[in-house]
């Protein structure tokens, strides 16, 4: 099947070179379909490309099966953080941080949605980072979705094939009511529809996904508000965001940006730890967004809390991680301490900090020069709030340009599939001419798509 990828590669390659006023125009009515469908990102079309990443059904198992395990594995981790004192210690989170995991969430699984950032290369995927706390995309996914499927009505070569996309944004709408009724069950006073708000600051770049759950969420039924933080009180003993009262809250506020305005949100803490409102993200997920849960996972110390097929999984996906500290650590068979390790091996590793997304600061080694490789790893390495992690090799991809030509380029590209309550919920893509693959940084977002032979019984376009 990946040689039916490659052929399907080819024939997308060669079809745009030969019609190079169709590409242009292409571009034109996606991105145009895009504004028009508020999938925008600070305030334009969100960047992309013509031309998604296409999967075959073996990548697209072993990515299922890998998201799945994991999601398990985490959660297993999050459990033993919250009852073991060696790991609060190495996890290093601050006091008001600890107050807020102390908040039972009131339904089991605390990853209501996760998402699981990785590289794909053939069918060894490697995972780089969990974004667990507030991840976005699932809205812009679909509607990016549907617009390459306007396209692709005029693809004659892909009448060879089927191609397979998911529906995120009703999987997010029934994890998030799956968890309201369990957190329902001990809390009876609730109605048995709520009233969801989307929880955010008014300025950020992702808003208009906001507006799209929204609009999702009404068209199913659900009376739904977008709201900050700074707008929820308490009357009657009933949590209020300006005049609405609401049950439900889709998290998409950053944790650490609630800590850092800690006074201003108390009553939207309140409303939480009140058990007032059924709050999705749980905060106990901001556990593993955290990079140096990495570390801590392929510690032999704790291997025993995991399953063998969750440990199998964890030594062949997580690459080499450890806290940026002043310490002996094992890399390659060799103790050693990290201030003697990391200047002379930047060409095999990467530093970055263990709490920030976005792809801020990330150093890979061999794109730093020394003198600021080993700058950065002394101004770090006393407050053990970076990590240091092994090389992975970047999976390249070729994906077009569009100007007065049409050229095709090889693009630095991530996987990024998210997990819903634990389930394998699709994929989006993102693609980039840096190493730091990230949309904020000037990358863009692509459509994943799985594709079967034209005669496979599966979904298609």
């Amino acid at each position: 099947m990946e040689g039916n990828i490659a052929t399907l590669n080819d024939q997308y390659r060669e079809y745009f070179l030969q019609h190079p006023d169709r590409a242009g125009d292409d571009l034109v009515r996606l991105e145009k379909y895009l504004a028009d469908h508020h999938c925008t990102f600070r305030g334009v079309p969100m960047p992309t490309m013509l031309k998604p990443n296409f999967l075959s059904p073996r990548q697209a198992a072993v990515l299922k099966d890998s998201v799945e395990v994991m999601s398990r594995a985490l959660t297993r981790f999050i459990n033993l953080y919250l009852r073991d004192k060696r790991v609060k210690e190495i996890m290093g989170f601050s006091d008001r941080e600890d107050e807020l995991f102390r908040i039972d969430p009131g339904y089991s699984n605390p990853l209501v949605v996760s998402r699981l950032d990785a590289f794909l290369l053939g069918e060894s995927i490697k995972f780089l980072e969990f974004n667990c706390d507030s991840p976005a995309g699932i809205a812009y996914a679909d509607v990016m979705d549907d617009g390459f499927r306007v396209l692709f009505e005029d693809y004659p070569f892909l009448s060879r094939y089927r191609v397979e996309i998911d529906r995120r944004q009703q999987e997010l709408l029934s994890s998030l009511l799956e968890s309201y009724r369990e957190f329902r069950a001990t809390h009876r006073h609730m109605p048995e529809k709520p009233v969801i708000a989307i929880v955010d600051w008014e300025d950020v770049s992702t808003y208009s996904e906001f507006e799209l759950h929204r609009e999702h969420f009404r068209r199913n039924g659900f009376e739904t508000i977008i709201t900050t933080p700074l707008a929820f009180s308490i009357a009657n003993g009933r949590a209020m965001a300006g005049g609405t009262e609401v049950h439900l809250v889709y998290k998409r506020v950053i944790t650490r940006e609630l800590v850092a305005r800690w006074d201003e949100v108390e009553n939207f803490r309140e409303v939480i730890r009140e058990g007032l409102v059924c709050c999705c993200n749980s905060f106990r997920s901001f556990i593993v967004g955290n990079k140096k849960a990495l570390s801590v996972i392929t510690d032999p110390r704790f291997g025993n809390i995991f399953s063998r097929r969750e440990r199998e999984l964890i030594r062949q996906t997580v690459p080499w991680t450890r806290i940026l500290a002043d310490q002996k650590v094992k890399f390659r068979g060799k103790q050693v301490g990290i201030k003697d390790l990391i200047p002379g091996n930047r060409e095999v590793l990467v530093m970055k900090p263990s709490n920030r997304y976005g792809g801020k600061d990330v150093y890979i080694g061999r794109a730093t020069p020394q003198d600021r490789w080993e700058e950065i790893m002394r101004q770090h390495i006393e407050g053990e709030n970076w990590v240091v992690q092994e090389y992975v090799d970047i999976p390249r991809g070729d994906f077009p340009e569009i100007g007065e030509q049409v050229r095709f380029r090889g693009k630095y590209v991530n996987i990024n599939p998210y997990a819903l309550r634990g389930k394998y919920s699709g994929t989006i893509t993102r693609v980039s001419d840096s190493q730091v693959i990230n949309v904020s940084a000037g990358g863009g977002l692509v459509p994943t798509m799985t594709v079967y032979p034209r005669q496979a019984k599966h979904g298609e376009l």
